[in-house]
Protein backbone atom coordinates (compact mmCIF):
# COMPACT_ATOMS: atom_id res chain seq x y z
CA UNK A 1 0.00 0.00 0.00
CA UNK A 2 1.47 2.92 -0.91
CA UNK A 3 -0.49 5.18 1.65
CA UNK A 4 1.38 3.08 4.29
CA UNK A 5 5.01 4.22 3.76
CA UNK A 6 5.75 5.05 7.42
CA UNK A 7 4.81 4.09 11.10
CA UNK A 8 2.05 6.73 11.75
CA UNK A 9 0.60 6.43 8.55
CA UNK A 10 0.26 2.52 9.25
CA UNK A 11 -1.02 3.20 13.07
CA UNK A 12 -3.43 6.41 12.05
CA UNK A 13 -5.18 3.03 9.55
CA UNK A 14 -5.29 0.55 12.39
CA UNK A 15 -6.53 3.75 14.69
CA UNK A 16 -9.22 4.81 11.80
CA UNK A 17 -10.54 1.13 11.25
CA UNK A 18 -10.97 1.27 15.83
CA UNK A 19 -12.25 4.59 16.04
CA UNK A 20 -15.53 3.35 12.85
CA UNK A 21 -16.03 0.58 15.25
CA UNK A 22 -15.97 2.85 18.07
CA UNK A 23 -18.35 5.17 16.39
CA UNK A 24 -21.12 2.71 15.23
CA UNK A 25 -20.85 1.08 18.44
CA UNK A 26 -21.61 4.81 20.55
CA UNK A 27 -24.49 5.63 17.69
CA UNK A 28 -25.96 1.85 18.57
CA UNK A 29 -25.29 2.94 22.38
CA UNK A 30 -26.99 6.07 22.28
CA UNK A 31 -29.72 5.12 20.13
CA UNK A 32 -30.46 2.27 23.40
CA UNK A 33 -30.04 4.82 25.96
CA UNK A 34 -32.19 7.37 24.25
CA UNK A 35 -35.02 4.55 24.20
CA UNK A 36 -34.55 3.78 27.61
CA UNK A 37 -34.27 7.61 28.69
CA UNK A 38 -37.74 7.99 27.27
CA UNK A 39 -39.20 4.81 28.90
CA UNK A 40 -37.93 5.69 32.28
CA UNK A 41 -39.10 9.49 31.59
CA UNK A 42 -42.57 8.39 30.99
CA UNK A 43 -42.51 6.75 34.54
CA UNK A 44 -41.04 9.47 36.16
CA UNK A 45 -43.38 11.81 34.93
CA UNK A 46 -46.50 10.47 34.26
CA UNK A 47 -47.14 6.57 35.56
CA UNK A 48 -45.14 7.71 39.36
CA UNK A 49 -47.30 11.01 40.19
CA UNK A 50 -50.78 9.43 39.10
CA UNK A 51 -49.77 6.90 41.50
CA UNK A 52 -48.53 9.53 44.28
CA UNK A 53 -51.47 11.42 43.47
CA UNK A 54 -54.09 8.54 43.65
CA UNK A 55 -52.31 7.79 46.88
CA UNK A 56 -52.98 11.30 48.02
CA UNK A 57 -56.14 11.54 47.35
CA UNK A 58 -57.14 8.42 49.13
CA UNK A 59 -55.87 9.34 52.03
CA UNK A 60 -57.10 12.69 51.69
CA UNK A 61 -60.64 11.00 51.25
CA UNK A 62 -59.96 8.47 54.48
CA UNK A 63 -59.03 12.24 56.73
CA UNK A 64 -61.97 13.67 55.44
CA UNK A 65 -64.18 10.48 56.00
CA UNK A 66 -63.02 10.67 59.78
CA UNK A 67 -63.56 13.78 60.46
CA UNK A 68 -67.23 13.92 59.06
CA UNK A 69 -67.63 11.05 61.90
CA UNK A 70 -65.42 12.97 64.81
CA UNK A 71 -67.94 15.75 63.98
CA UNK A 72 -71.15 13.52 64.22
CA UNK A 73 -70.02 11.66 67.11
CA UNK A 74 -68.96 14.45 69.44
CA UNK A 75 -71.13 17.19 67.73
CA UNK A 76 -68.06 19.62 67.46
CA UNK A 77 -69.12 21.66 64.06
CA UNK A 78 -64.96 22.69 63.81
CA UNK A 79 -64.50 19.25 62.83
CA UNK A 80 -67.33 19.08 60.01
CA UNK A 81 -65.24 22.20 58.57
CA UNK A 82 -62.17 21.08 58.80
CA UNK A 83 -63.51 18.34 56.51
CA UNK A 84 -65.51 20.43 53.86
CA UNK A 85 -61.93 22.23 53.88
CA UNK A 86 -60.40 19.00 52.81
CA UNK A 87 -62.71 18.90 49.06
CA UNK A 88 -60.40 22.06 48.52
CA UNK A 89 -57.80 19.50 48.24
CA UNK A 90 -59.37 16.69 47.15
CA UNK A 91 -61.23 18.19 44.11
CA UNK A 92 -58.31 19.84 42.73
CA UNK A 93 -56.24 16.41 42.57
CA UNK A 94 -59.48 14.64 41.24
CA UNK A 95 -59.22 17.25 38.13
CA UNK A 96 -55.73 16.63 37.53
CA UNK A 97 -55.37 13.08 37.72
CA UNK A 98 -58.34 13.02 35.20
CA UNK A 99 -56.61 15.40 32.89
CA UNK A 100 -53.10 12.94 33.47
CA UNK A 101 -55.18 9.54 32.80
CA UNK A 102 -57.06 11.28 29.95
CA UNK A 103 -53.64 12.84 28.32
CA UNK A 104 -51.73 9.62 28.87
CA UNK A 105 -53.79 6.50 30.13
CA UNK A 106 -57.69 6.82 28.42
CA UNK A 107 -58.37 3.06 29.26
CA UNK A 108 -59.13 4.10 32.80
CA UNK A 109 -60.38 7.70 31.84
CA UNK A 110 -64.11 6.58 32.28
CA UNK A 111 -63.33 5.44 35.93
CA UNK A 112 -61.70 8.60 37.03
CA UNK A 113 -64.39 10.66 35.44
CA UNK A 114 -67.24 8.37 37.66
CA UNK A 115 -65.47 8.62 40.64
CA UNK A 116 -64.55 12.43 39.94
CA UNK A 117 -68.61 12.66 40.16
CA UNK A 118 -69.42 10.43 42.49
CA UNK A 119 -67.06 12.24 45.11
CA UNK A 120 -68.50 15.69 44.21
CA UNK A 121 -72.05 14.33 44.89
CA UNK A 122 -71.05 12.77 48.05
CA UNK A 123 -69.75 15.84 48.97
CA UNK A 124 -72.77 18.09 48.35
CA UNK A 125 -74.67 15.90 50.50
CA UNK A 126 -72.42 15.54 53.54
CA UNK A 127 -71.01 19.11 53.56
CA UNK A 128 -74.90 19.77 53.94
CA UNK A 129 -76.36 17.32 56.00
CA UNK A 130 -73.68 16.77 58.56
CA UNK A 131 -73.38 20.15 59.40
CA UNK A 132 -77.26 20.22 59.89
CA UNK A 133 -76.96 17.05 61.99
CA UNK A 134 -73.93 18.39 64.04
CA UNK A 135 -76.09 21.75 64.15
CA UNK A 136 -78.83 20.52 65.39
CA UNK A 137 -77.64 18.28 68.19
CA UNK A 138 -79.92 14.86 67.24
CA UNK A 139 -77.85 12.72 65.05
CA UNK A 140 -81.35 10.42 65.51
CA UNK A 141 -83.09 13.41 63.13
CA UNK A 142 -80.39 12.84 60.18
CA UNK A 143 -80.21 9.23 60.49
CA UNK A 144 -81.49 7.95 57.07
CA UNK A 145 -79.45 11.29 55.07
CA UNK A 146 -76.26 9.79 57.62
CA UNK A 147 -76.95 6.00 56.91
CA UNK A 148 -77.11 6.95 52.85
CA UNK A 149 -73.79 9.22 53.20
CA UNK A 150 -72.61 6.41 54.63
CA UNK A 151 -73.42 3.93 52.01
CA UNK A 152 -71.84 6.50 49.74
CA UNK A 153 -68.68 7.07 51.44
CA UNK A 154 -68.22 3.19 51.61
CA UNK A 155 -68.73 2.86 47.86
CA UNK A 156 -66.55 5.78 47.33
CA UNK A 157 -63.56 4.37 49.59
CA UNK A 158 -64.05 1.25 47.83
CA UNK A 159 -63.68 3.19 44.18
CA UNK A 160 -60.57 5.13 45.99
CA UNK A 161 -58.78 1.78 46.46
CA UNK A 162 -59.61 -0.03 42.95
CA UNK A 163 -58.78 3.74 41.02
CA UNK A 164 -55.41 3.47 43.08
CA UNK A 165 -54.55 -0.27 42.60
CA UNK A 166 -54.92 0.16 38.76
CA UNK A 167 -52.57 3.00 39.03
CA UNK A 168 -50.00 0.87 40.54
CA UNK A 169 -51.19 -1.95 38.38
CA UNK A 170 -50.34 0.47 35.60
CA UNK A 171 -47.07 1.42 37.18
CA UNK A 172 -45.45 -2.21 37.26
CA UNK A 173 -46.96 -3.31 33.87
CA UNK A 174 -45.20 0.00 32.14
CA UNK A 175 -42.11 -1.10 34.12
CA UNK A 176 -42.81 -4.44 32.74
CA UNK A 177 -42.55 -3.70 29.12
CA UNK A 178 -39.76 -1.46 29.80
CA UNK A 179 -37.80 -4.01 31.10
CA UNK A 180 -38.30 -6.33 28.39
CA UNK A 181 -37.38 -3.66 25.90
CA UNK A 182 -34.49 -2.93 27.73
CA UNK A 183 -33.70 -6.82 27.53
CA UNK A 184 -34.46 -6.72 23.99
CA UNK A 185 -31.92 -3.88 23.46
CA UNK A 186 -29.22 -4.76 25.17
CA UNK A 187 -29.21 -8.37 23.54
CA UNK A 188 -29.07 -6.50 20.44
CA UNK A 189 -26.70 -4.23 21.60
CA UNK A 190 -24.02 -6.76 22.90
CA UNK A 191 -24.32 -9.13 19.49
CA UNK A 192 -23.77 -6.05 17.56
CA UNK A 193 -20.90 -5.10 19.97
CA UNK A 194 -19.62 -8.48 19.43
CA UNK A 195 -19.37 -7.92 15.74
CA UNK A 196 -17.79 -4.73 15.64
CA UNK A 197 -15.08 -6.28 17.59
CA UNK A 198 -14.48 -9.08 15.68
CA UNK A 199 -14.24 -7.30 12.09
CA UNK A 200 -11.99 -4.55 14.09
CA UNK A 201 -9.95 -7.09 15.66
CA UNK A 202 -9.51 -9.28 12.21
CA UNK A 203 -8.33 -6.15 10.42
CA UNK A 204 -6.34 -4.50 12.47
CA UNK A 205 -4.71 -7.71 12.69
CA UNK A 206 -3.96 -8.32 9.35
CA UNK A 207 -2.58 -4.81 9.12
CA UNK A 208 -0.77 -4.65 11.75
CA UNK A 209 0.79 -8.32 10.80
CA UNK A 210 1.74 -7.10 7.42
CA UNK A 211 2.99 -3.41 7.73
CA UNK A 212 4.71 -3.92 11.90
CA UNK A 213 5.01 -7.26 13.69
CA UNK A 214 6.50 -8.97 10.18
CA UNK A 215 8.88 -6.02 9.85
CA UNK A 216 9.93 -6.38 13.72
CA UNK A 217 10.20 -10.32 13.48
CA UNK A 218 13.06 -9.44 11.20
CA UNK A 219 14.83 -6.77 13.84
CA UNK A 220 14.29 -9.48 16.25
CA UNK A 221 15.75 -12.44 14.60
CA UNK A 222 18.95 -9.65 14.25
CA UNK A 223 18.81 -9.45 17.75
CA UNK A 224 19.15 -12.92 18.82
CA UNK A 225 22.05 -13.23 16.06
CA UNK A 226 23.78 -10.18 17.90
CA UNK A 227 23.09 -12.00 21.12
CA UNK A 228 24.38 -15.29 19.74
CA UNK A 229 27.30 -13.60 18.43
CA UNK A 230 26.58 -14.19 14.86
CA UNK A 231 26.99 -12.10 11.71
CA UNK A 232 24.20 -10.15 10.91
CA UNK A 233 23.87 -9.38 7.20
CA UNK A 234 23.12 -5.61 6.58
CA UNK A 235 18.73 -5.36 6.18
CA UNK A 236 17.57 -4.92 2.42
CA UNK A 237 16.42 -1.84 1.48
CA UNK A 238 12.86 -1.87 -0.05
CA UNK A 239 10.86 0.54 -1.97
CA UNK A 240 8.37 0.97 0.82
CA UNK A 241 11.09 2.43 3.22
CA UNK A 242 9.32 3.42 6.71
CA UNK A 243 11.37 3.94 10.57
CA UNK A 244 11.02 -0.15 10.66
CA UNK A 245 13.44 -0.19 8.14
CA UNK A 246 15.65 2.75 9.53
CA UNK A 247 15.54 1.04 12.75
CA UNK A 248 16.82 -2.22 11.56
CA UNK A 249 19.52 -0.51 9.63
CA UNK A 250 20.63 1.80 12.48
CA UNK A 251 20.61 -1.26 14.90
CA UNK A 252 22.93 -2.86 12.39
CA UNK A 253 25.64 0.37 12.08
CA UNK A 254 24.98 0.04 16.19
CA UNK A 255 26.47 -3.88 16.08
CA UNK A 256 29.32 -2.25 14.18
CA UNK A 257 30.00 0.25 16.64
CA UNK A 258 29.36 -2.08 19.75
CA UNK A 259 32.49 -4.40 18.44
CA UNK A 260 34.84 -1.76 19.03
CA UNK A 261 33.92 -1.01 22.77
CA UNK A 262 36.17 -2.66 25.14
CA UNK A 263 35.07 -1.44 28.34
CA UNK A 264 33.27 -3.97 30.82
CA UNK A 265 31.22 -2.80 33.31
CA UNK A 266 31.20 -5.96 35.64
CA UNK A 267 33.88 -3.60 37.58
CA UNK A 268 31.64 -1.65 38.71
CA UNK A 269 28.49 -3.53 39.29
CA UNK A 270 30.73 -5.69 41.68
CA UNK A 271 31.33 -2.56 43.93
CA UNK A 272 27.96 -1.36 43.75
CA UNK A 273 26.31 -4.43 45.04
CA UNK A 274 28.91 -5.16 47.42
CA UNK A 275 28.44 -1.81 49.58
CA UNK A 276 27.32 -2.03 52.91
CA UNK A 277 24.87 0.78 52.40
CA UNK A 278 21.39 0.35 50.58
CA UNK A 279 21.97 2.09 47.33
CA UNK A 280 18.78 2.80 45.20
CA UNK A 281 18.57 4.83 41.94
CA UNK A 282 15.29 7.17 41.30
CA UNK A 283 14.70 8.32 37.60
CA UNK A 284 12.82 11.99 37.78
CA UNK A 285 9.55 10.83 37.95
CA UNK A 286 10.99 9.23 41.28
CA UNK A 287 10.11 5.76 40.70
CA UNK A 288 13.13 3.21 41.28
CA UNK A 289 14.86 2.18 38.52
CA UNK A 290 17.55 0.01 40.80
CA UNK A 291 18.60 -1.31 43.80
CA UNK A 292 21.84 -2.67 45.16
CA UNK A 293 22.07 -6.01 46.93
CA UNK A 294 22.00 -4.40 50.64
CA UNK A 295 18.92 -2.54 49.69
CA UNK A 296 17.48 -5.42 48.79
CA UNK A 297 18.38 -7.57 51.94
CA UNK A 298 17.20 -4.09 53.92
CA UNK A 299 13.36 -4.33 52.77
CA UNK A 300 12.88 -8.04 51.82
CA UNK A 301 11.66 -6.64 48.45
CA UNK A 302 13.08 -9.03 45.31
CA UNK A 303 14.66 -6.68 42.44
CA UNK A 304 11.57 -7.25 40.35
CA UNK A 305 9.28 -6.17 42.85
CA UNK A 306 11.11 -3.07 43.66
CA UNK A 307 12.27 -1.61 40.29
CA UNK A 308 9.17 0.26 38.73
CA UNK A 309 7.76 0.80 42.17
CA UNK A 310 7.20 4.65 43.15
CA UNK A 311 9.52 5.59 45.75
CA UNK A 312 7.20 6.89 47.76
CA UNK A 313 6.07 3.91 48.78
CA UNK A 314 9.15 2.69 50.61
CA UNK A 315 10.13 6.08 51.82
CA UNK A 316 8.94 8.43 55.23
CA UNK A 317 9.32 11.46 57.15
CA UNK A 318 7.92 11.84 60.18
CA UNK A 319 6.36 15.26 59.28
CA UNK A 320 4.49 14.51 55.99
CA UNK A 321 5.65 18.08 55.40
CA UNK A 322 8.74 17.62 55.23
CA UNK A 323 8.99 14.72 52.99
CA UNK A 324 6.64 16.70 50.47
CA UNK A 325 9.66 19.21 50.48
CA UNK A 326 12.28 16.19 50.13
CA UNK A 327 10.59 15.48 46.91
CA UNK A 328 10.07 19.01 45.71
CA UNK A 329 13.89 19.37 46.46
CA UNK A 330 14.98 16.21 44.90
CA UNK A 331 13.75 17.64 41.34
CA UNK A 332 15.01 20.72 41.76
CA UNK A 333 18.74 18.71 41.81
CA UNK A 334 18.95 19.74 46.28
CA UNK A 335 20.76 17.59 47.92
CA UNK A 336 20.12 15.45 51.34
CA UNK A 337 22.69 14.94 53.99
CA UNK A 338 22.60 12.10 56.53
CA UNK A 339 19.01 13.06 57.60
CA UNK A 340 17.07 10.79 59.92
CA UNK A 341 13.75 8.96 57.82
CA UNK A 342 12.00 5.75 57.49
CA UNK A 343 12.79 2.98 54.68
CA UNK A 344 9.08 0.74 54.64
CA UNK A 345 9.72 -3.09 54.58
CA UNK A 346 7.46 -5.33 52.14
CA UNK A 347 5.55 -6.03 55.17
CA UNK A 348 5.07 -2.28 55.95
CA UNK A 349 7.23 -2.21 58.88
CA UNK A 350 9.11 0.93 59.57
CA UNK A 351 12.86 0.97 59.35
CA UNK A 352 15.06 4.01 60.46
CA UNK A 353 18.03 5.30 58.22
CA UNK A 354 20.17 8.12 57.58
CA UNK A 355 19.15 8.99 54.53
CA UNK A 356 21.36 11.00 52.22
CA UNK A 357 20.46 12.15 47.90
CA UNK A 358 21.60 13.55 45.36
CA UNK A 359 20.71 14.23 42.01
CA UNK A 360 22.81 12.90 38.72
CA UNK A 361 22.88 15.15 35.26
CA UNK A 362 23.66 14.09 31.88
CA UNK A 363 26.19 16.05 30.05
CA UNK A 364 23.37 18.44 29.05
CA UNK A 365 22.64 19.57 32.28
CA UNK A 366 19.24 17.96 32.45
CA UNK A 367 18.27 15.54 35.27
CA UNK A 368 18.96 12.48 34.58
CA UNK A 369 18.24 10.63 38.46
CA UNK A 370 18.30 10.61 41.74
CA UNK A 371 21.20 9.03 43.92
CA UNK A 372 19.46 7.81 47.22
CA UNK A 373 21.92 5.98 50.19
CA UNK A 374 20.44 4.78 52.99
CA UNK A 375 22.01 2.94 56.64
CA UNK A 376 19.92 0.95 58.86
CA UNK A 377 20.46 2.86 62.24
CA UNK A 378 17.88 0.55 63.98
CA UNK A 379 20.38 -0.99 66.92
CA UNK A 380 21.35 3.10 67.36
CA UNK A 381 17.67 4.04 67.54
CA UNK A 382 17.14 1.24 70.09
CA UNK A 383 20.29 2.26 72.43
CA UNK A 384 18.97 5.53 72.22
CA UNK A 385 15.82 5.37 73.26
CA UNK A 386 16.78 2.57 75.91
CA UNK A 387 19.47 5.71 77.50
CA UNK A 388 16.47 7.99 77.46
CA UNK A 389 13.98 5.69 79.05
CA UNK A 390 17.01 5.26 81.62
CA UNK A 391 17.40 8.98 82.34
CA UNK A 392 13.57 9.60 82.25
CA UNK A 393 12.01 6.31 84.09
CA UNK A 394 12.90 3.95 87.05
CA UNK A 395 14.21 0.93 85.99
CA UNK A 396 12.37 -1.39 88.29
CA UNK A 397 8.63 -0.26 88.29
CA UNK A 398 8.56 2.07 84.84
CA UNK A 399 7.50 4.64 86.34
CA UNK A 400 9.02 8.35 85.69
CA UNK A 401 11.89 8.74 87.66
CA UNK A 402 12.81 12.22 90.00
CA UNK A 403 14.17 13.66 86.87
CA UNK A 404 11.35 13.37 84.40
CA UNK A 405 8.56 13.65 88.26
CA UNK A 406 10.60 17.53 88.56
CA UNK A 407 9.88 18.26 84.50
CA UNK A 408 6.21 17.45 85.04
CA UNK A 409 5.72 19.35 88.27
CA UNK A 410 7.48 22.64 86.82
CA UNK A 411 5.25 21.75 84.12
CA UNK A 412 2.12 21.79 86.40
CA UNK A 413 2.91 25.02 87.82
CA UNK A 414 3.60 26.98 84.64
CA UNK A 415 0.50 25.96 83.67
CA UNK A 416 -1.23 26.40 86.98
CA UNK A 417 -0.08 29.88 86.82
CA UNK A 418 -1.59 30.42 83.57
CA UNK A 419 -4.86 28.78 84.07
CA UNK A 420 -5.33 30.06 87.09
CA UNK A 421 -6.35 26.35 88.74
CA UNK A 422 -4.76 24.30 91.92
CA UNK A 423 -2.98 21.06 91.45
CA UNK A 424 -1.83 18.53 94.93
CA UNK A 425 1.42 16.96 94.78
CA UNK A 426 1.26 13.74 96.71
CA UNK A 427 4.47 11.89 98.87
CA UNK A 428 4.50 8.97 99.74
CA UNK A 429 6.63 6.20 101.84
CA UNK A 430 5.95 2.86 102.47
CA UNK A 431 5.21 1.81 105.89
CA UNK A 432 6.98 -1.43 107.12
CA UNK A 433 8.59 -2.04 103.90
CA UNK A 434 12.01 -3.09 105.29
CA UNK A 435 10.70 -5.47 107.80
CA UNK A 436 9.14 -7.20 104.89
CA UNK A 437 12.32 -6.92 102.59
CA UNK A 438 14.98 -8.17 105.56
CA UNK A 439 12.50 -11.26 105.83
CA UNK A 440 12.03 -12.54 102.10
CA UNK A 441 15.15 -10.69 100.22
CA UNK A 442 15.30 -8.01 97.66
CA UNK A 443 13.59 -10.30 94.88
CA UNK A 444 10.91 -10.14 96.90
CA UNK A 445 10.95 -6.52 97.60
CA UNK A 446 11.53 -5.51 94.17
CA UNK A 447 8.22 -7.77 93.53
CA UNK A 448 6.09 -5.49 96.52
CA UNK A 449 7.28 -2.09 95.03
CA UNK A 450 6.71 -3.09 91.40
CA UNK A 451 2.94 -4.03 92.72
CA UNK A 452 2.78 -0.46 94.57
CA UNK A 453 3.43 1.03 91.14
CA UNK A 454 0.43 -0.68 89.53
CA UNK A 455 -1.85 0.03 92.36
CA UNK A 456 -0.61 4.09 92.15
CA UNK A 457 -1.04 4.18 88.57
CA UNK A 458 -4.47 2.07 88.53
CA UNK A 459 -6.03 4.79 91.51
CA UNK A 460 -5.31 7.84 89.79
CA UNK A 461 -6.40 9.73 86.33
CA UNK A 462 -4.31 8.98 82.98
CA UNK A 463 -3.59 12.57 83.39
CA UNK A 464 -1.50 12.65 86.22
CA UNK A 465 1.34 11.58 87.37
CA UNK A 466 3.12 8.82 89.43
CA UNK A 467 6.53 8.60 90.07
CA UNK A 468 9.29 7.08 91.98
CA UNK A 469 11.89 8.77 93.20
CA UNK A 470 14.12 5.82 95.14
CA UNK A 471 13.31 3.27 97.85
CA UNK A 472 10.22 3.14 98.79
CA UNK A 473 9.57 6.63 98.04
CA UNK A 474 6.88 7.40 95.63
CA UNK A 475 4.70 11.19 94.28
CA UNK A 476 1.25 11.34 93.17
CA UNK A 477 1.13 14.80 90.92
CA UNK A 478 -2.27 15.49 90.21
CA UNK A 479 -2.68 17.62 87.95
CA UNK A 480 -5.72 19.60 88.58
CA UNK A 481 -8.46 19.74 91.49
CA UNK A 482 -10.82 21.48 92.85
CA UNK A 483 -10.04 21.95 96.53
CA UNK A 484 -8.88 19.48 99.22
CA UNK A 485 -11.57 17.73 99.19
CA UNK A 486 -10.21 15.63 95.83
CA UNK A 487 -7.15 15.16 97.45
CA UNK A 488 -8.47 13.76 100.55
CA UNK A 489 -10.39 11.22 98.39
CA UNK A 490 -7.21 10.30 96.47
CA UNK A 491 -5.62 10.05 99.12
CA UNK A 492 -8.51 6.92 101.01
CA UNK A 493 -8.18 5.28 97.49
CA UNK A 494 -4.65 4.89 97.62
CA UNK A 495 -4.95 4.04 101.43
CA UNK A 496 -7.37 1.75 100.72
CA UNK A 497 -5.59 -0.12 97.76
CA UNK A 498 -1.97 -0.23 99.36
CA UNK A 499 -3.70 -1.51 102.38
CA UNK A 500 -4.48 -5.02 100.61
CA UNK A 501 -2.72 -7.46 100.94
CA UNK A 502 -0.46 -9.45 98.32
CA UNK A 503 1.05 -12.56 97.87
CA UNK A 504 5.40 -13.09 97.99
CA UNK A 505 6.39 -16.49 98.15
CA UNK A 506 2.58 -18.35 98.61
CA UNK A 507 2.25 -16.10 101.83
CA UNK A 508 -0.01 -12.85 102.57
CA UNK A 509 1.56 -10.00 103.32
CA UNK A 510 0.04 -6.20 103.75
CA UNK A 511 2.00 -2.47 103.79
CA UNK A 512 0.70 0.52 104.82
CA UNK A 513 1.55 4.15 103.61
CA UNK A 514 2.03 7.21 104.86
CA UNK A 515 1.20 10.31 102.64
CA UNK A 516 1.87 14.25 103.10
CA UNK A 517 0.04 16.15 100.81
CA UNK A 518 0.41 19.40 99.59
CA UNK A 519 -1.50 22.23 97.59
CA UNK A 520 -1.12 24.41 95.52
CA UNK A 521 -1.51 28.30 95.66
CA UNK A 522 -0.68 31.30 93.95
CA UNK A 523 1.79 32.19 97.00
CA UNK A 524 3.40 28.64 96.75
CA UNK A 525 4.79 28.44 93.19
CA UNK A 526 8.43 26.86 93.96
CA UNK A 527 8.93 23.14 93.18
CA UNK A 528 11.16 22.68 95.78
CA UNK A 529 8.91 24.29 98.72
CA UNK A 530 5.77 21.89 97.27
CA UNK A 531 8.07 18.99 97.83
CA UNK A 532 9.38 20.25 100.98
CA UNK A 533 6.03 20.94 102.22
CA UNK A 534 4.89 17.36 101.10
CA UNK A 535 8.00 15.66 102.77
CA UNK A 536 7.27 17.63 106.07
CA UNK A 537 3.55 16.63 105.70
CA UNK A 538 4.71 13.25 104.97
CA UNK A 539 6.81 12.54 107.95
CA UNK A 540 3.64 14.45 110.25
CA UNK A 541 1.79 11.35 108.84
CA UNK A 542 4.40 8.94 109.84
CA UNK A 543 4.80 10.46 113.73
CA UNK A 544 0.73 10.42 113.65
CA UNK A 545 1.01 6.77 113.35
CA UNK A 546 1.95 5.42 109.45
CA UNK A 547 -0.64 4.58 107.20
CA UNK A 548 -2.56 8.06 107.26
CA UNK A 549 -2.28 11.29 105.13
CA UNK A 550 -1.58 14.41 106.51
CA UNK A 551 -2.42 17.89 104.24
CA UNK A 552 0.27 20.64 104.66
CA UNK A 553 -0.75 23.99 105.65
CA UNK A 554 -2.08 25.77 101.90
CA UNK A 555 0.06 29.21 102.79
CA UNK A 556 3.87 28.06 103.77
CA UNK A 557 6.34 29.21 101.77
Amino acid sequence: MNILRNIRSKILACGSVALLSYLAATLATTWVNNETKLSITHVQQVDLPLSSKGILVHSLFNTQSKKYENGLLTGEPREVSQANMLHKQIAPLLDELARLVNANHDDIYPHILALRDAYNNYFVMASQYYMEAVQKGDIFASRNEVHQLGKLQTDLNANFKEVTGELQEMIVADLERNNQRIDRYTRLLHIFFILCLLITIMVINWLANKEIIAPLEKIKTMIGDFSCGRIIQKPQSSLGRDEIQELANSFWQMTRELKLITVSRDYVDNIINNMSDSLIILSPDLTIETANHAALTLLHFSKEELEGCSFRNIFRHHEETVTTSLFHGFLEGKAVVNLEALYIDYEGQPIPVLFSASALYLPDGSLQGISCMARDISELKEQRDELEFLANFDKLTGLPNRNLFFDRLTLTINEAKRYGHIFALFYLDLDNFKPLNDKYGHEAGDLALQEVARRLQNTVRESDTVSRLGGDEFTVLLSRVQNSEDATKVAIKILDTISKPFLIHGNQNTLGVSIGICLSSPELTSADKLIKNADTAMYAAKAQGRNCFIISAPDQE
